[in-house]
């Protein structure tokens, strides 16, 4: 006598999932038999019927910030500030209803058509009374203080890195990667050390909370600091979801592994250490002349057409040096015998390393390191946002992991299509990787990008941007391939290997829908791990 049998439902069974009518069963937390509609379901102690919905593998998020994204959730957001007076108003607002610590706000755009100039820090120190601010930018890798702001993380030490910037040898408030990073540690330990230990796991609760609701069933974290890692050690034993994480290094989450306290606990994943080559914003990319001729004109004809400077002053925010007759965009964050030796040191403690690589540039030192240093299993490049066709080749040729984040296009998209990257350079280029044998993984980045896992399946498919538009449809992947990189291969990025799928004898996680996935009114419907529910949708 089976457990469970859930009937009348489209089932996406197999190692490789496709829809067809039929039936699960479970026993003892497995799938113990899967059939079709012309095959007699066996017997249950509990009958469901599925009435049409769709039964899809668990979703795997090998690329979620659970501790950025449940912090931010709680601080003031920023994402729909359309102008610098529509947010400088909000500092003011919030200084005046809250008298105490940062005000600190996460999702903030800027260098975009509605915010081409971002505040300075004295900006900011005026329209907050003299304030301690700290704007987060949505890619977690640039943030704004206020004056006061950098006086109390004592940004004056950093005057001179090519991370902190300045204006007439004066600081104007931004900060990048490494020093961003510091600057956000110290802000966050100073309000989390606010709230009680209490309150702090519940903010992470929810933060787990809704991965479940999103169908996810198993989440990897690339950044967990040594001060939150027993938190998510008690929250991983707690809670239905399987966590996992990544250790980072002592200046925070945009800062490498190798330089801090070690952790001894991953959770529900092996030991993992995370790099970072390059930036976000700045990210290592590599063009030729011809290609960066295209893009110089595709901006002064986008500049003329749009009756704007702002596509002119983007491209003049760019920072390029020309080495071996390329334009290299400034963003690499080691030279390759550092990189190579950095990762050389990690393989000995860990057995698994994330590498965060943006563009074609950092893509193929890491590559060439990984060779070099002798750990081509052991590890995933995250995001590969950026890339030509040699990238490919390699990427294949050393059997290296790439966990990238569709739900980008919508937003980033624009941005690839005004610098012209659209033939041998390209943007999130997932036909090209499957084509040529990348193992490709799908995954989040949240809270950089939408958590939500139909979305950003949609968006792989479908390439829409801004607009309606497409950007590069000839990158986009089939429905199945989708299903596949964020479900069976979703545990590639956490453990090296791929999970099993709706089949017998393998672990009934599940998610059921209230209909295609690909239909954009369909939600989740129940969450399932081990055969027991975890998610109900409220009616």
């Amino acid at each position: 006598m089976n457990d469970l049998l859930i009937d009348n439902v489209t089932v996406w069974a197999g190692n490789r999932p496709k829809p067809a009518p039929g039936w699960v069963a479970v026993n003892d937390g497995h799938f113990s038999a899967v059939g079709g509609t012309d095959e007699q379901p066996p017997d249950a102690r509990q009958r469901v019927d599925g009435q049409g919905k769709t039964l899809l593998p668990s979703f795997v998020d090998c690329h979620t910030h659970v501790t950025a994204g449940a912090i931010a959730s709680v601080c003031r957001n920023g994402w729909s500030f359309q102008s610098k007076d529509e947010l400088l108003k909000a500092v003011e607002t919030a200084a005046r209803e809250d008298a105490t610590g940062w005000l600190i706000f996460f999702h903030v755009g800027w260098n975009c058509p509605e915010i081409p100039v971002p505040p300075t820090a004295q900006e900011l120190e005026e329209a907050s009374g003299g304030r301690k601010v700290f704007l987060v930018c949505e890619s977690l890798h640039r943030g704004i203080l206020s004056e006061s702001g950098l006086q109390a993380c004592n940004v004056s030490q950093h005057l001179g890195s090519e991370f902190v910037e300045t204006k007439r040898g004066v600081m104007n408030g931004l900060v990048w990667e490494q020093v961003f990073s510091a600057c956000m540690k110290q802000v966050l330990d100073e309000y989390i050390a606010t709230l009680s230990r209490g309150d702090l796991k519940e903010i992470l609760r929810a933060e787990v909370n809704r991965h479940l609701a999103c169908g996810i069933t198993d989440a990897h974290d690339p950044g967990v600091t040594y001060d939150l890692c027993p938190l998510m050690v008690e929250l991983n034993e707690e809670s239905p979801l399987r966590l996992s994480w990544s250790e980072i290094g002592a200046s925070g989450a945009v800062s490498s592994a190798g330089d801090g306290s070690g952790l001894d606990n991953f959770g529900n994943g092996p030991s993992s250490a995370k790099v970072f080559t390059d930036g976000a914003h700045r990210c290592a990319v590599c063009v030729d002349a011809a290609q960066a001729m295209i893009m110089t004109v595709g901006a002064i004809a986008d500049a003329v057409k749009e009756r704007s400077i702002y596509p002119i002053r983007n491209m003049l925010n760019e920072d390029f040096a020309i080495k071996g007759g390329k334009f290299h965009r400034v963003g690499a964050l080691f030279e390759q015998h550092e990189l190579t030796e950095k990762l050389g040191k990690l393989s000995d403690s860990h057995e698994r390393i994330k590498i965060h690589a943006l563009g074609n540039h950092a893509v193929d030192m890491a590559c060439e390191c990984i060779v070099e240093s002798g750990i081509t299993t052991k590890v995933c490049i995250e995001h590969a946002t950026i890339l030509d066709e040699s990238n490919f080749e390699k990427l294949a040729k050393y059997n290296v992991q790439v966990s990238a984040q569709p739900g980008f296009l919508p937003v980033y998209g624009p941005l690839f299509a005004g610098m012209r990257l659209t033939g041998r350079y390209r943007g999130l280029p997932l036909r090209s990787l499957l084509d040529t044998g990348v193992s490709l993984i799908l995954s989040s980045d949240y809270p950089c990008g939408p958590l939500d896992p139909l979305h950003n399946m949609r968006c792989a498919v479908e390439r829409q941007i801004k607009g309606g538009k497409l950007y590069c449809e000839n990158e986009a992947i089939r429905q199945e391939e989708a299903v596949y990189g964020y479900t069976i291969a979703g545990t590639k990025g956490i453990t090296g290997e791929k999970k099993g799928g709706i089949v017998a004898g393998e672990p009934a996680d599940f998610v059921v829908l209230t209909g295609d996935p690909f239909v954009h009114s369909t939600v989740v419907d129940s969450t399932w791990i081990g055969g027991s529910s975890v998610y109900q949708r409220q009616a």
